[in-house]
């Protein structure tokens, strides 16, 4: 999966909506070296381009990651201007970091099963959670939702590792209070400290001190004062870092330690996607506390300590851009786009009820959603043995145990979202890791069995599953650009066209519908052995296949490129009654924007034009592309030629005598 991931990851351009835009914040953070303050700024000519705009409706960590990854390899910055569209390289760079978080993520969910269930249990969460297709185009995409999902997930392993499994000291070199420790479990806490909290903290205080800044951002009175109270007020964060270092060097036991990394993620999803992460970590921890009835968990979990680490980690970032940018940024990134979103609602397309993201699972998680419900209600039995678990749990009543915390995990992610009064397909991801571990675990249990055909449970899961993968899979054929959606917001219009077909999800279902077909009287491996290669292939068909022929719609890509080969020297780009963010990444914000139709913005282009052999290239929407013609003075409308298009997209060019 991950050859097919890095093999195909040029294969598909950027796409709009969302890919691009982030894209481009973070190459400004490279080309205007400025970590802190997120900007975009959508051309350099026109009434909607030439305008400085601030960037607020996420936080900063995807963008650090996607301008890291950008300024290891090269991407950005170079003076050719087709830089974005002749090289597999921004599409790696921008994406990469994503990747990696959506590895990391399905990687820690295994080796969490793997140590409190079974090592086969540990591989099949692995893979599962991995093949989801969701998870694996999120995880192929440069958005922000993994950057918030990974964190979270890391966080609720490190909570299930706590305390699902008999606890035990940490290991120390040293003797007396001279002695430190020198354990695996701290050596992680450790690591993360200084990647979560040390490395942005020290690169936040250094870009208030540094005079190319000055020179840059600090000529405006407002600016110069949120430098200098950035100097002053980041000092409170290295104090608490201080004292969080010498107090983990007291800790004991290896809960401390996994606690710490639970609050290192948690403000890490802070920084990765706003309140919801920190709140589904908060969230489910009440629930789990209130289910197993332990409370003495929270009395050993280091509250105090563990609230200033998610300070250290959440905070800075937050403070040093309300000081920087003021009210309006804050009103913006907190109230509009975290509370706001999450209570009245953003868009009127973006609504609907509780079944809204049980009809979305059944394709984010094909095939696997098949048997998420069975596992999820026969996992129910779990909760029943619980009352003859010990206080110290054999390996056993930790599976029992993982299988419990795995199904509240899988209800407190699914009512966060469900809550929610704005509701877009993407939402759901943070559903996928645990349904991907109930189901594992459930598989796991059952693997060793062979089927009886005496068993309603054996055919209730045929039946049941059969059913959602018929279903599943008619609506996909249906409506193909159903799975483009699982990662965009525009649901209608020009937005429902370009799509390839699905034709192809029969076939590759056809060993998950065979392995349930025999789930009732065979050997249980061999239907998981099915079910996996099932999962394998959907996944490899929609990265290798679909999302490549979706991008040609979904991504400006292909027109930029006709754009760049024919361009003269002294062409002008104009993006016209349009406004969609790749023609400012792919064109390095070197574009006239007009985000509505203004024929006289349009003559006075013409006229700067007349006489120099200059070309004006429009790139605009499928549905504006007929009427340019007509707003252009009447000697160039006779010249206009399309030159590119797409379901979604036009490339135009119009020669100015």
């Amino acid at each position: 999966m991950v050859a097919i991931d890095l093999g195909t990851i040029a294969m598909a351009g950027p796409w709009d909506p969302w890919e691009t835009h982030y894209g481009e914040v973070a190459r400004q953070i490279v080309v205007r070296h400025d970590p802190v303050d997120l900007w975009w700024q959508a051309g350099n000519g026109g009434p909607a381009g030439a305008s400085e705009t601030f960037f607020a409706s996420k936080p900063a960590l995807p963008f650090w990651l996607m301008a890291l990854s950008m300024r290891i390899f090269g991407v950005g910055t170079s003076v050719d201007p087709a830089e974005m569209v002749h090289s597999p390289l921004p599409e790696l760079a921008l994406r990469l970091p994503s990747m990696l978080a959506g590895y990391a993520a399905a990687l820690v969910l295994g080796a969490t099963a793997w140590r409190l269930a079974s090592p086969r249990a540990g591989v099949l969460a692995g893979a599962i959670v991995a093949t989801m297709p969701q998870f694996a185009i999120v995880t192929r995409q440069a958005l922000t939702d993994m950057f918030f999902v990974a964190p979270v997930v890391a966080a609720a392993c490190a909570w299930a590792l706590a305390w699902l499994q008999p606890d035990r000291a940490l290991r120390r070199r040293g003797r007396g209070w001279r002695s430190l420790p020198f354990d695996r479990a701290y050596l992680a806490f450790f690591v993360a400290f200084v990647l979560a909290a040390i490395v942005p903290l020290a690169i936040i205080h250094q870009h208030a001190f540094d005079p190319w800044v000055w020179r840059a951002f600090g000529k405006v009175q407002r600016r110069a004062e949120g430098l200098l109270g950035i100097q002053r007020h980041m000092w409170i964060y290295w104090a608490l870092c201080a004292a969080i270092l010498v107090r983990s060097l007291r800790w004991q036991r290896r809960s401390q330690a996994l606690m710490g990394i639970l609050y290192l993620c948690a403000g890490l999803s802070l920084l990765g996607k706003g309140l919801i992460g920190p709140g589904l970590v908060g969230l489910l921890v009440l629930v789990h506390l209130i289910q197993s009835g332990r409370w003495q968990w929270l009395r050993q979990a280091g509250l105090p300590t563990g609230i200033a680490l998610f300070v250290v980690v959440g905070f800075p970032w937050h403070h040093a851009m309300a000081l920087y940018r003021g009210e309006r940024w804050v009103n913006e990134l907190i109230m509009d786009n975290n509370l706001r979103r999450f209570s009245t609602g953003e868009q009127k397309q973006a609504v609907g009820g509780f079944t809204y993201y049980l009809e979305t699972l059944g394709l984010a998680a094909l095939p696997w959603s098949a048997i998420v419900p069975i596992a999820g209600a026969l996992g129910l039995r779990a909760f029943g043995r619980e009352r003859a678990a010990s206080a110290e749990p054999a390996p056993a009543d930790r599976g029992d145990a993982l299988l419990r915390f795995a199904i509240l995990w899988l209800v407190v992610a699914l009512f966060a979202i469900t809550y929610s009064t704005t509701k877009y397909y993407h939402y759901i991801l943070p559903v996928l890791p645990p349904a991907a571990l109930v189901t594992a675990l459930w598989l796991d249990r059952h693997a060793n069995e062979r089927g009886n055909p005496r068993s309603w449970t054996a055919w209730a899961t045929t039946a049941v599953g059969l059913a959602l993968v018929a279903v599943v899979v008619r609506d996909a054929t249906h409506e193909p650009a159903w799975i483009a959606h699982l990662t965009t917001y525009l649901y209608t219009g020009m937005w429902t066209e370009g799509a390839p077909e699905v034709g192809a999800l029969m076939l590759t279902c056809v060993p998950f519908a065979l392995a349930l077909v025999a789930w009732p009287w065979a050997p249980r491996v061999p239907c998981l052995t099915a079910m996996l290669l099932g999962a394998v292939l959907t996944r490899s068909w929609i990265i290798a296949d679909y999302i490549p022929g979706a991008s040609e719609s979904w991504s400006q890509r292909s027109a930029m490129q006709v754009y760049f080969d024919g361009r003269g020297p002294e062409d002008r780009l104009v993006s016209w009654w349009f406004y969609y963010r790749g023609e400012t990444f792919f064109s390095k914000a070197n574009i006239f924007v007009m985000k509505e139709n203004d024929r006289k913005v349009l003559s006075e282009l013409v006229d700067e034009a007349r006489g120099r052999g200059i070309t004006l290239w429009f790139i605009t929407t499928v549905q504006h592309a007929n009427r340019l013609a007509n707003q252009l003075p009447s000697d160039l409308r006779g010249g206009v030629e399309r030159v590119y298009e797409n379901f979604h997209y036009v490339l135009l060019k119009a020669p100015v005598p």
